[in-house]
């Protein structure tokens, strides 16, 4: 089961990044594409808080949701941006993506140690 949520934060992270590139070349996604982005993102934390509760003491896991709220933080931000129709600050996207990198590498961590 671990190994699917694993799968989805990816495939998360990969349109994000898709988003990322196509942002910084001048091409503003739909508001639907954003708002489906971060629903998704949502969902795979509230997966991965539901396996920590029921695989506790895996120390990595339980920094990965801290990391992957404070990404969903900075995510909200963005979508604050994208809805008044501003250009997304390049400095927020770059440490949304560092922050989502950055969880998934405690995630794969705690992965390995996961019963």
């Amino acid at each position: 089961m671990f190994t699917y949520l694993l799968g989805l934060f990816i495939l998360v992270m990969a349109g994000g990044a898709a988003f990322a590139v196509l942002e910084h070349r001048g091409r503003a996604l739909p508001l639907k594409l954003s708002v489906f982005h971060g629903l998704l993102g949502v969902a795979a934390i509230v997966w991965l808080v539901m396996q920590a509760v029921a695989h506790q003491g895996v120390r990595p896991v339980n920094l990965a949701i801290l990391v992957f709220i404070l990404t969903a933080l900075g995510g909200l931000l963005l979508f604050a941006f994208r809805a008044s129709r501003q250009r997304l600050p390049l400095a927020v996207v770059l440490l949304h993506g560092l922050f989502a990198v950055a969880g998934l590498a405690l995630l794969f961590a705690g992965w390995s140690r996961m019963p």
